[in-house]
């Protein structure tokens, strides 16, 4: 039982988390272009599903934060990532009892 992969989406979407900040601390710079983070599925050396992460973060082409995007992206961030530091915390219970039926 692997950790990696919600591990690796923690990781991602504290990436996205901290590119949305840095979009929301900037609201009022003027001319400043916000920046977006793009993600991609990692695989493992046998081609199976290993997890995702952070492939690129890119600036927009076009002046201004839009604040209800990136208010919408910030809840939508922080909902994924209770729900895969819930996936985390189940994998750890899980493995846990495992080793104390066996133990």
């Amino acid at each position: 039982m692997s950790t990696s992969i919600p591990v690796s989406a923690l990781n991602t979407t504290q990436t996205y988390l901290n590119t949305t900040s840095h979009n929301l601390a900037n609201l009022s710079t003027e001319g400043f272009k916000p920046f977006s983070a793009v993600s991609a599925e990692t695989t493992s050396a046998n081609g199976t599903g290993a997890g995702v992460e952070v492939s690129a973060v890119r600036q927009s082409q076009e002046s201004g934060v839009n604040l209800n995007t990136e208010l919408t992206d910030l809840k939508r961030e922080d909902k994924v990532y209770q729900a895969n530091a819930k996936v985390l915390q189940v994998q750890q219970n899980t493995l846990g009892s495992l080793l104390d039926v066996n133990a």
